[in-house]
């Protein structure tokens, strides 16, 4: 009798294991694009998933004195709509720009450095994306 409800213990088990989703739901995800930059510079992302929540810029400057703008613009058809701007000060910390959208509106964004000066520094641009919301 032992033998046979440990028998059937162990089969409850492993069917319980076997028939569990394995799907991994990610309700958020993340792409980040990491580069240096001397002079103006342009960062696209290019056929964007839907609900995407947020684009943040941040430019590091380091070396030269920075000066200029960072525009974000939109496009559906190749012709690029200006969104927002962050000015760009010489400054040696961290200038960033949370830019936050209510809908995925365009199919391809970018980030536009003009840099006027011939200041080196850092870009990290990011896109958050929430697909449980």
């Amino acid at each position: 009798m032992k033998k046979l409800l440990f028998a059937a213990l162990v089969a409850a088990l492993t069917f319980g294991f076997s028939a569990a989703p394995t799907h991994k739901a990610d309700a958020q995800s993340t792409k980040l694009v990491t580069k240096t930059i001397t002079a103006a510079d342009t960062i696209t992302f290019s056929a964007v998933p839907s609900k995407i929540l947020s684009f943040q810029y941040t430019f590091t400057e380091t070396s030269g004195t920075t000066a200029g703008k960072v525009y974000m613009e939109g496009t559906v058809n190749g012709t690029y709509v200006l969104l927002d701007s962050l000015t760009l000060s010489d400054v040696a910390t961290a200038q960033t720009k949370v830019f936050t959208i209510s809908a995925t509106s365009y199919l391809n964004y970018r980030f536009r450095n003009t840099n006027t000066s011939s200041a080196t520094g850092a870009v990290r641009v990011a896109w958050l994306r929430r697909t449980d919301e």
